[in-house]
C-alpha cells in the first residue's frame, strides 16, 4: 500500500490490515531459519497506521504493529517466540530539513521524510527491525532442557576464579 504521507496526516486518515511475514524480505534474515511449512507460512503481522498532528500541530503518523515472531535464541540456537508490540509516533518532516529536525530528546517522536509515495509495508518492516532485541535469548534455565549452557559456563568460570583466588592467598602466606 502506498500513501501520500502528508495528505494522509492532514486528513487524519487511517488504514489497518494484516501483512504476511513472507513479504518482509529484510526481516527474514532475523527470523529462525526453518522450512516455510514448519514456520507457518501463513503467519501475519497486523498493523494500523493513522495520520494526525502532534501538540504543536506538526504532521505525524501513528503506527501500531503486533504479531508473533520466531527468532533464534543466541544461547541454544533454537526457535524463540517473540511477541511483537509496536506503538510509535513518527513525525513527518521535509527531506531537506531532516538533519535540522532530528532530536535526541526521548520525548520527541522520531522523524521520517514526508513523501508523496510512502510504502507502508517498508515502513512497518523498518519499525519491526528497529524493535527486535539485539541478542534474543530464552529466559534463564530454559535452554538445553532446563540447564542453561550460559549458566553452566558461568559456574565453571566462577570455580576457576575461586581456585585462582585461593592460590593467590596461599602464595601471600608463603612470602
Amino acid at each position: 500500500m502506498l500513501i501520500d504521507s502528508l495528505k494522509f496526516s492532514r486528513e487524519w486518515q487511517s488504514e489497518s490490515g494484516a501483512l504476511p511475514m513472507a513479504g518482509f524480505e529484510r526481516l527474514r534474515d532475523s527470523l529462525f531459519a526453518e522450512p516455510m511449512a514448519a514456520a507457518g507460512a501463513g503467519d501475519e503481522i497486523t498493523y494500523r497506521i493513522s495520520g494526525g498532528a502532534d501538540a504543536q500541530e506538526r504532521p505525524v503518523l501513528r503506527l501500531v504493529v503486533s504479531g508473533r515472531l520466531r527468532l533464534q535464541c543466541q544461547r541454544c540456537l533454537k526457535a524463540l517466540g517473540h511477541e511483537l508490540a509496536i506503538d510509535t509516533t513518527l513525525r513527518l518532516v521535509p527531506e531537506a530539513a531532516m538533519d535540522a529536525e532530528m532530536s535526541d530528546d526521548p520525548d520527541e517522536p522520531d522523524c521520517i521524510a514526508a513523501s508523496p509515495v510512502l510504502e507502508v509495508a517498508a515502513l512497518i518492516e523498518d519499525e519491526i527491525l528497529l524493535a527486535l532485541p539485539a541478542y534474543p535469548r530464552h529466559e534463564d534455565g530454559v535452554c538445553n532442557g532446563g540447564s542453561d549452557a550460559g549458566q553452566e559456563a558461568s559456574a565453571s568460570q566462577i570455580s576457576v576464579f575461586s581456585a585462582l583466588s585461593g592460590r593467590t592467598q596461599q602464595t601471600k602466606r608463603v612470602k
